[in-house]
């Protein structure tokens, strides 16, 4: 006698687990435990993740060769399109998080929490979970946002160099004007790329802020000429790049090409304060997978709440090197301090 083979099978509900079941065992399968499964990212599951696990057996005499073999390509062919799948999937960080347990309840003493939370732009499902771990007093609500979030600031390694990445009209050339001349104020010497070569205002511009901050500056037409001039700089001092909006995604693919063994500088992906959040998940979507390092938030000083802020940093997971508040220069540019953060979010200064 051949013996019994286990398996367990999943679908988003029973009769997809059971079809699964079928298309590998057979009709002569016999489902030996059904369980229901839950998510462990703060209690809250997928809407694409299964949800019901079968446990099937089936003598294995009764199973052909030619049932192995089609199971094992049909297996091929899920691993194929689950791999496929994860690299949207882990961008669709908004929908990971929807939808909340049905055991998740605001009790009566912590609506005015959840309702200040819903008024400063944060997203329901996450609102939620906020009040859920805190206490009933606005102050615990801000050490729970402060435990959250992640700040990295200016560590000695994004002094070694950034490239500043994101969607048209965020402010990544302000920005980085702004981050060289942080950087100059620790007496390092810096140097600017800028691969936006196409429009006349930004070669002016950059030409601009090279004379301003007394520093040499460089237009790349091509990707590929980027490892000779950074690895030619970095040990003398701060590369900064400047990137087109219109190409962002492009770009960090040319750099995964050409930098293999990683990237040697850290990649930021800027996200303007005031803009639709849901476009701002759209431009993460195409960006995370290039292995961006850390955020920073623009334009604070155009947005009516900050609710965003919190949903940006969880859904990314990502830590934040810093905010903008305006156009000044060298002014208007802190790197926040988690409890100046967590005050934002919930309406404070």
């Amino acid at each position: 006698m051949d013996g019994m083979k286990i398996k367990k099978f999943y679908g988003q509900n029973f009769k997809e687990a059971l079809e699964a079941v079928k298309k590998e065992f057979g009709p002569d399968a016999i489902i030996i435990n059904q369980k229901e499964i839950k998510s462990s990212l703060f209690g809250i599951t997928n809407k694409k993740s299964p949800t019901i696990e079968l446990t099937a057996a089936i003598d294995q005499g009764q199973a052909s060769a030619s049932v192995d073999i089609k199971s094992t390509n049909s297996l091929n062919e899920e691993i194929i399109k689950e791999l496929k799948g994860l690299k949207e999937e882990i961008g669709f960080l908004k929908e990971t998080l929807r939808p909340v347990v049905p055991s998740l309840k605001i009790t009566k003493d912590k609506k005015g929490l959840f309702n200040l939370l819903l008024r400063q732009g944060v997203d329901t499902q996450l609102a939620l979970v906020l009040v859920e771990r805190c206490q009933d007093t606005i102050d615990s609500l801000k050490n729970v946002i402060i435990q959250d979030v992640k700040i990295q600031g200016l560590s000695p390694v994004e002094e070694k160099g950034m490239i500043f990445i994101g969607p048209p009209g965020v402010g990544k050339t302000t920005t980085l004007s702004k981050i060289a001349y942080m950087i100059q104020s620790k007496k390092k010497p810096v140097s600017l790329i800028t691969l936006d070569d196409s429009r006349i205002s930004t070669i002016a511009h950059f030409k601009e802020m090279g004379k301003m901050l007394h520093c040499p500056i460089r237009s790349v037409k091509k990707i590929n000429e980027l490892p000779r001039i950074v690895y030619k700089e970095i040990g003398k001092m701060s590369v900064l790049i400047d990137t087109p909006g219109y190409d962002y995604k492009a770009i960090l693919e040319g750099i995964n090409d050409i930098f293999p063994s990683g990237f040697p500088l850290k990649k930021c992906f800027v996200v303007d304060t005031s803009m639709n959040e849901q476009s701002a998940i759209k431009f993460w979507q195409d960006c995370f997978v290039y292995g961006i390092d850390s955020i920073g938030f623009t334009k604070l000083d155009l947005a009516m709440s900050f609710g965003n802020l919190y949903n940006l940093s969880l859904l990314t997971g990502r830590p934040l090197s810093f905010m903008t508040t305006g156009p000044d220069i060298p002014h208007d540019i802190r790197i926040p301090s988690k409890d100046f953060f967590a005050n934002l979010v919930i309406g404070g200064v």
